[in-house]
C-alpha cells in the first residue's frame, strides 16, 4: 500500500502532466518516486510501528503529507534542472509542501517516538529486542577461559 497515488501528486502542480508522451517526468517516474519515498518512511517508522501504516487516521494522514512532500521535492528539483528558464509553465509547481529536512526531522521524532502516530499498530517490542537485565541495571560479565553456556 503507497501513502500517496500519482493522481495526488498531480493536484500538487499545476501545469504538468505526467501523461503526456515526452514528459521531463512520466507517471512511471512519479510511480516509482513514491515507492522509493514509502521505502524511506517505512524504515524510519518500521522500528516504532507496524508498517505500513494502514489504518486511517491522523497517523496515516501525516504520513501520507511526508510522502507527497518527499514526491514533490525530487519532481521539483528535476524540473529545475531540466527546464531553462524559471518562466516556462513547466516551472508553475505549487511549494513543496514540506522540505526534506523537515521531513527527515519529523522521521526521527518518530522513531524516537517523540511524535506517536495515531492509529498506527506499535510493534510489540517497541522496536528492538527488550531485555529486564538492562532496565535492572544488570551488566553482563563475561569470564575468559570459563565456560558459561
Amino acid at each position: 500500500m503507497s501513502y500517496t497515488t500519482p493522481t495526488e501528486i498531480q493536484s500538487d502542480f499545476k501545469s504538468i502532466d505526467f501523461t503526456v508522451s515526452g514528459a521531463n517526468v512520466n507517471t512511471a517516474s512519479v510511480t516509482q518516486f513514491i515507492v522509493e519515498s514509502d521505502a524511506l518512511i517505512n524504515s524510519y517508522v518500521g522500528t516504532v510501528y507496524t508498517v505500513p501504516v494502514t489504518a486511517s487516521g491522523e497517523g496515516l494522514s501525516l504520513l501520507k503529507l511526508l510522502s507527497r512532500s518527499l514526491v514533490a521535492a525530487r519532481i521539483k528539483k528535476i524540473m529545475a534542472v531540466k527546464v531553462d528558464k524559471a518562466t516556462d509553465a513547466n516551472q508553475d509547481v505549487v511549494g513543496v509542501l514540506l522540505s526534506s529536512t523537515q521531513v527527515m526531522k519529523i522521521l526521527t521524532d518518530i522513531q524516537s517516538k517523540t511524535i506517536a502516530l495515531a492509529g498506527a499498530a506499535l510493534l510489540i517490542s517497541g522496536g528492538g529486542f527488550f531485555n529486564k537485565n538492562v532496565d535492572g541495571g544488570v551488566c553482563a560479565v563475561m569470564k575468559k577461559d570459563d565456560k558459561q553456556w
